[in-house]
């Protein structure tokens, strides 16, 4: 048994011993040395991590207070146009008032006017026919009269006949 333990030592020995030589031995260092760098700069890389995740915190707050006074200042600007736009909408509704009261008292000026020139033109009318129906009595006065004088002067002694 202990040949054969000998034996099982003394191969594997030489097994390791071809494994030595047939791996390059700055390749397995340099690849472990280098694992050992990264295993000690972990911490590094984890607080510039850290830091990142912080920084990148502190930006999404800012963007989300920004979007939040955004908001506000959107919601206070709708509210104010809606405001406005009632308020504008009220006028409409007196102005439109107002006008259909301006209309029916320019509807009742006009009328008037209207009555008055109607009223204008029979007191004018009837003036002239009053006028001209003087005149036409003074003018048959006169023919009447003038054919009775000269009737009643046709008849006198000294008369032109």
């Amino acid at each position: 048994m202990l040949t054969s333990w000998a034996g099982l030592k003394a191969r594997v020995g030489l097994g390791c011993l071809a494994l030595l030589l047939v791996l390059p031995g700055y390749e397995a260092q340099a690849g472990i040395i280098d694992r050992v760098k990264d295993i000690y700069g972990m911490p590094e890389q984890v607080g510039q991590l850290q830091e990142q995740y912080e920084d990148t915190k502190r930006q999404l707050e800012q963007s989300r207070q920004q979007m939040e006074e955004a908001m506000a200042r959107s919601e206070e600007a709708a509210r104010s146009f809606q405001e406005t736009q009632d308020k504008l909408l009220r006028e409409n509704e007196e102005l439109k008032m107002h006008n259909t009261r301006l209309e029916q008292t320019l509807r009742q000026l006009e009328e008037a006017r209207y009555a008055q020139s109607v009223r204008n033109r029979q007191i004018a009318w009837t003036a002239l026919t009053a006028a001209g129906l003087a005149l036409l009595y003074f003018a048959l006065t006169r023919m009447v009269r003038f054919a009775l004088w000269r009737r009643g002067r046709g008849g006198m002694p000294g008369g032109p006949e």
